[in-house]
């Protein structure tokens, strides 16, 4: 392997150097969980030298493959992180090499497209929003506002809410987010059309009781509660981390459990994927009606077929009709996505208000 990189090196040729680039590249994505420090270096030195020799589509090749690589040297993820958007864009969305400075610089320094996608990053911080919503045009501000990983200073978290007066994204997305105060949530039901404001408060004020019932009967009812794990083919722990990777379907896993009445586990990944507390989780999953779980599956994409699974595991362990069953399906299908995704950021909204007064 070393020789015939050493021997490709020596060659002058595009063609040679092009066989070059691909042969290290792919050796490195191959075995970069594998190999020692030396083989590492070697290979983020080779790229390094031959970056500037690469023609465009290489280079995008280049970084589509190394993004995901936590072993590219930060020179190499920095250079193309700074190239033409299509080369840039793996790096600036995906690439833990990039450290907060450096994506600090990009945004300080780079045009729309490269702000745009530094906003789809899994997580930003408060310093780099910040960047992003002051330099950002509108497209950047909407995809900041939707972004569930990243943090918002006072500043910002501010400057969105004054910004959703007149964006109706910007609004939406904010009212989906769980860091913000319940008196943001008011601004922004306020800044709605009248006939939307009416429907959203109706929707809060009927998800109140169950907020409250949550918080003061939740511990109660796990403590009574018989619900037990049972047996099943699926590891939720190595479930949960495939979902959170994208490999894996929330919906079609909770289908698998409760065709084995396991809603214990199921509670479990509801609870982990929701960031909502396990014992709120059960509370909704042993009650005899279906408001609560029906708005978690709804806000976390669990399709109508998945959703009927899990309800007729419900019933059984709650030794309850199928004309029930039939009922929480059909509301189900009434539920939207977006009042779902609404009613859990004020369920946990509230919930953590609640728990701060208790405290």
């Amino acid at each position: 392997m070393i020789d015939d990189i050493i021997s490709l090196a020596k060659e002058s040729s595009p063609e040679k150097r092009h066989q070059l680039v691909e042969l290290v590249t792919t050796l490195f994505v191959n075995g970069s969980d594998s190999y020692q420090t030396e083989e590492i270096s070697l290979f983020n030195t080779v790229l390094e030298n031959m970056l500037p020799q690469m023609e465009d589509e290489q280079k995008q090749v280049v970084s589509e493959r190394l993004a995901p690589i936590d072993s590219t040297s930060s020179k190499v993820a920095n250079s193309l992180a700074r190239e033409a958007i299509d080369i840039a864009m793996p790096m600036l969305t995906t690439s833990k090499v990039l450290k907060t400075e450096d994506i600090l610089q990009i945004a300080k320094t780079m045009g729309q497209d490269h702000l745009l996608a530094i906003s789809k990053r899994s997580h930003l911080e408060a310093n780099v929003t910040d960047v992003l919503l002051e330099r950002g045009e509108k497209p950047v501000k909407q995809s900041v506002a939707q972004n569930n990983g990243a943090e918002f200073s006072e500043w910002g978290s501010r400057l969105l809410i004054k910004l959703a007066e007149s964006d109706e994204k910007i609004r939406n997305a904010m009212m989906e987010r769980t860091d913000i105060t319940e008196s943001d949530y008011d601004k922004l039901i306020g800044q709605m059309p009248q006939q939307q404001q009416v429907m959203v408060r109706k929707l809060r004020e009927e998800n109140e009781a169950l907020v409250r019932d949550l918080f003061h009967e939740a511990s109660k009812v796990v403590a009574s509660t018989k619900l037990e794990r049972k047996a099943s083919r699926i590891n939720t722990k190595v479930t949960l981390k495939e979902i959170r990777e994208g490999k894996r379907c929330l919906s079609k896993a909770i289908t698998q459990l409760a065709l084995s009445n396991n809603l214990f586990d199921i509670c479990f990944l509801i609870s982990e994927v929701a960031g909502l507390g396990q014992k709120y989780v059960t509370n909704v999953m042993v009650r005899y009606d279906a408001t609560g779980i029906a708005v978690l599956c709804k806000a976390l994409g669990v399709e109508a077929n998945d959703y009927s699974s899990l309800c007729r595991a419900r019933a059984t362990n709650n030794k309850q009709p199928q004309t029930t069953v039939d009922k929480w399906i059909a509301d189900y299908q009434q539920l939207s996505d977006r009042d779902a995704r609404r009613l859990l950021s004020f369920m946990k909204i509230r919930l953590s208000t609640l728990e701060e007064q208790a405290a």
